[in-house]
């Protein structure tokens, strides 16, 4: 046990030596007794990579995208569409219906509603006057609560869309030309998406009334306990909106908060009318979708091109790596492995208008766990899987390569596992053909906050879906110097 404490303690030093050199191979007599010499020693490896095709993607209700792009590397087109749930607050309450100034069929009705999706800053290929077309579509029936969603994820297909429900078409831009350049200007301001729900509505029961704002108000009048938490409201009046792209192209974008908005009038006092406006928002804590549409057989175009591997996001293309365990192993039964590192350097693909950025963060996961890593939501543990980023401290990318700088742990426990899987099955390697590959994936890191300490923490990392794309040196045909996987090795002189 001490041998193996002592030899935790000086991989920190053992990791400064790359190079076999006659001071490398004697750092043991400097760091040991002379009767507990530790010999050190490094090589390097070959590993194999190729791209793969990410498929879909698991969803998560911290954001949402919208849009639809042509990719300027590919020409092929990229489309983002959401479905979204709203929030009800348990203190929900309303005006006595006696005060609502505004009436439907004797009983109190909505000026105006509209929806509302705010939008981030656009990506890099976002033209902020392309005209866009959305539709707006009433769900028929609540998404499953227990259901886990990924990005192919079709409510169409899926018989989720109600045909006679609520449908609105909206054109927009970015940048709203019906909207002032002061206002737009001004400090505080944000893009969003206006769609007026103020035609006539019929709900599930054949009621038509004025707009769809009324229908909500009335069924709380009538069923003040559909409010009374978020379940009850989708279950019985509301059970969520799908926005799909209908035409156009030029806008991705980000979709961090939007809303349901009612608007009314009451009686605030006897000589007083006030204005009441009613929200009911699109949160984490209900069910928030994003469908993602990508050109498959472009993607698998890419996937054959093996001169190179690939990361694209969202949904796109992640690269693949076969880690050399038996080769790395071979000679070095009785080793420790000390430090092992591995970097993957970007090819730049020169400089045009518009280009792609690159995945700024991206992990390492074991190809079997790919799915219920971000199903279990799981965070990098520095054993079996690893976080790296293309930009360093200060946010610059210096070193256009993302860089492992120790996967020690995972080498060894794969190692292990094949071992131990042979002892007890024969036939292990055949039904566990991944045994040695991991799989590189765009991430995006969610950041949260302490109130009490005033601090950002990283509350969870997702998958990317953002438009990013990169090319990595490696593939079968790799025309560059080959990737390596730099082992470090420590031995005790018995």
């Amino acid at each position: 046990m001490m041998k193996r404490n002592l030899l935790t303690g000086i991989v920190f030093a053992a990791m400064t030596f790359s190079a076999c050199n006659d001071e490398t191979l004697d750092i043991g007599n400097s760091l040991t007794q002379t009767s507990d010499k530790l010999t050190i020693s490094n090589a390097d490896y070959k590993v194999s990579t190729k791209t793969i095709l990410a498929d879909s993607i698991l969803l998560r209700s911290s954001y949402c995208y919208l849009g639809r792009v042509k990719d300027p590397e590919t020409g092929a087109y990229v489309k983002s569409e959401l479905m979204t749930q709203f929030n009800v607050l348990e203190s929900f309450t309303l005006p006595s219906e006696n005060k609502i100034v505004s009436k439907y069929n004797d009983m109190a009705g909505a000026d105006s509603c509209r929806l509302e999706f705010y939008m981030e800053d656009p990506t890099a290929i976002t033209d902020t006057l392309a005209a866009m077309k959305i539709r707006v579509t009433e769900l028929d029936r609540p998404m499953e609560e227990n259901r886990k969603y990924y990005s192919n994820f079709d409510p169409m297909a899926e018989g989720l869309l109600r045909t006679d429900g609520l449908q609105q078409d909206k054109m927009f831009t970015y940048k709203d030309q019906t909207v002032s350049d002061t206002t737009r200007n001004a400090s505080g301001y944000y893009h969003f998406i206006n769609v007026l729900l103020n035609k006539p509505y019929t709900d599930k029961q054949g009621v038509t009334y004025n707009n769809y704002g009324t229908y909500v108000m009335q069924q709380y009048y009538r069923h003040p306990e559909y409010f009374k938490n978020s379940y009850a409201f989708i279950h019985n009046v509301c059970p969520g909106v799908f926005v799909s792209v209908t035409d156009g192209e030029g806008v991705y974008t980000e979709i961090p908060d939007m809303c349901l908005r009612i608007y009314c009038r009451y009686n605030y006092s006897k000589d007083s009318i006030s204005n009441y406006g009613i929200i009911f928002a699109g949160t984490e804590e209900v069910l928030q979708t994003t469908k993602i549409t990508n050109d498959k057989s472009i993607l698998q175009s890419l996937v054959e091109d093996n001169t190179c591997t690939y990361i694209k996001s969202p949904a796109g293309l992640f690269t693949e790596v076969t880690l050399p365990i038996d080769e790395i192993f071979n000679g070095h039964e009785n080793d420790s492995i000390m430090t092992a590192k591995i970097s993957f350097q970007r090819i730049n693909t020169g400089f045009y208008d518009n280009a792609l950025q690159a995945p700024e963060d991206i992990m390492m996961i074991p190809k079997d766990s790919l799915y219920t890593f971000f199903e279990n939501k799981k965070a990098p543990d520095n054993k079996t899987t690893f976080y790296t980023s293309l930009l360093n401290s200060s946010g610059v990318n210096t070193s256009n390569q993302y860089t492992f700088s120790n996967i020690s742990s995972l080498v060894s426990s794969m190692a292990t596992r094949k071992r131990m899987g042979l002892k007890s099955d024969s036939n292990w390697l055949a039904t566990h053909p991944n045994w040695n590959k991991v799989v590189l994936v765009p991430v995006q890191i969610l950041v949260g906050s302490s109130t009490s300490t005033l601090t950002s923490t990283t509350s969870n990392f997702e998958h990317d879906f953002e438009i990013s794309s990169t090319k990595l040196v490696g593939g079968s045909e790799n025309p560059h110097d080959p990737i390596k996987l730099s082992i470090v090795y420590g031995k005790f002189n018995q």
